[in-house]
């Protein structure tokens, strides 16, 4: 039986950084993660930030690689069960992801995000972590002509759109939940071919 690997100090040293990041991440929201706020979170000096991270803006892009990974395995919903119900899930694990850190959601798909710039790692992991959801509706009976790539593009818009009016506050239906499962369903009905 192989052992599992330790992490290194210098390892161990990051992903504490990025704990206090993230908690003040998570508590003042990402205007306020500084270099310095970070520091005094972790009890370190500033210059331990900026040697593993380099600035504010490497620090927010770690934090962004983060919370995609956390992302997807909220919507990791393992190969059990028929398609609709497995994109289903994945969905609610979406809504769930969001509303449990929205400060990381907003991180990773508000404007200024780490994840508009192209060349970013975390654009990267954002296109594999879009990459599931294309697989999850790829697995529907798609309407003829119907890409899954253009597929799961429309259902994220849809999902996205229901999570951040839900997280605005902005709802004009007294149940979210309730409200979130029928916008799903709506767009499944959508993009699915229509049996004779």
């Amino acid at each position: 039986m192989r052992t599992p690997r330790r992490r290194t100090a210098s390892e161990q040293v990051s992903a504490a950084l990025l704990d206090a990041a993230e908690t003040v991440l998570d508590r003042d929201g990402a205007a306020a993660v500084t270099v310095r706020a970070v520091a005094r979170e972790a009890g370190v000096a500033p210059m331990g930030v900026y040697n593993r991270f380099s600035n504010k803006d490497g620090l927010l892009a770690a934090l962004a690689l983060r919370a995609f990974d956390d992302l997807a395995a909220a919507i990791d919903v393992g190969p059990d069960g028929g398609p609709v119900d497995r994109l289903r899930r994945a969905c609610r694990g979406y809504r769930r992801f969001a509303l449990s850190h929205p400060a990381r959601y907003t991180l990773i798909f508000a404007a200024g995000s780490p994840a508009a710039d192209p060349a970013s790692p975390v654009t990267v992991r954002g296109r594999e972590v879009f990459a599931v959801l294309v697989a999850l509706v790829g697995a529907l009976t798609l309407r003829r002509g119907l890409d899954p790539v253009d597929a799961a593009q429309a259902m994220w818009n849809g999902q996205h759109g229901a999570v951040t009016l839900e997280l605005a506050g902005v709802l004009q239906t007294p149940d979210a939940a309730a409200s979130f499962e029928h916008t799903i369903d709506a767009l499944i009905r959508g993009l699915q071919a229509v049996r004779p």
